[in-house]
């Protein structure tokens, strides 16, 4: 009898000690932890780093699939849960997302690694990831960053998006690089943010008559990432011609 109840005992403890290894939770991604701001819409994308060609390590989230890349570029101040709520949108519309952190936000790190550098090094990531074409976006300071490098990125974007940009932050020299740009290249700004109204139409000038270009001024006071963010005062108007603006020149497939 003492030898059933033995067998018995151990028996509980095995079945127990599997149903607590089935209860375990799976490992935290891996990654820089970035998005802490943003949980939900972070948790749901892969975290991932990269860089290592510049000296840097970067994070990021990187949601959807698909050929067509697009990397967002955070406004001053800020952090990938700027352009995560855009993101998700478009990784539901077919494309291949990655909002990153510049240096300096959250857990990235980099020692003198230019702004543009950094946003070669996200698109370089994409493609890495599966992504046979790239789409540079940035808002505000990330505008003038996507601005400056796109002449530079090989192979070039299929498009750029650069909403509220100032003509330069740091060293992103954006009126420098844009009569250099081939890619199609849309701008958008709210006509109530005088100053970053006046540097959008400079910047939009400055970009050859020859490469596709289009500016949409939007009648309101929203800025940078904001202007294609509901919640934020984004823009209907802006909002729908920048989608046109993809479907056209960067299909998701």
């Amino acid at each position: 009898m003492q030898r059933i109840v033995s067998r018995l005992v151990a028996l509980a403890l095995v079945t127990a000690s599997a149903a607590c290894a089935e209860a375990t939770p799976a490992p935290e991604p891996t990654g820089l932890g970035v998005g802490v701001g943003c949980p939900a819409l972070a948790g749901s994308g892969r975290q991932v780093v990269f860089g290592d060609e510049i000296q840097a390590e970067l994070g990021g989230v990187l949601l959807g699939s698909g050929p067509t890349g697009v990397v967002l570029a955070h406004m001053a101040a800020g952090d990938v849960c700027q352009w995560l709520p855009y993101g998700r949108e478009l990784a539901d519309r077919g494309y291949r997302v990655l909002a990153f952190d510049f240096a300096g936000s959250e857990g990235s790190r980099a020692h003198g690694v230019s702004l543009a550098q950094q946003v070669t090094a996200a698109a370089d990531a994409l493609r890495a990831d599966g992504a046979s074409r790239v789409v540079l976006a940035g808002g505000s300071m990330g505008g003038s960053a996507v601005l400056a490098a796109a002449p530079t990125l090989d192979p070039t974007p299929v498009a750029v998006v650069a909403l509220s940009p100032p003509a330069g932050y740091g060293d992103a020299d954006a009126l420098a690089a844009v009569p250099k740009i081939t890619s199609p290249v849309f701008y958008g700004v709210g006509e109530l943010e005088t100053s970053f109204a006046e540097s959008t139409r400079r910047l939009y000038d400055a970009t050859p008559p020859t490469t596709v270009r289009q500016l949409v001024l939007a009648p309101t006071a929203a800025h940078g990432v904001n202007l294609v963010v509901p919640e934020a005062g984004g823009d209907v108007d802006l909002r729908d011609r920048l989608a046109q603006f993809l479907t056209t020149h960067a299909p998701p497939s």
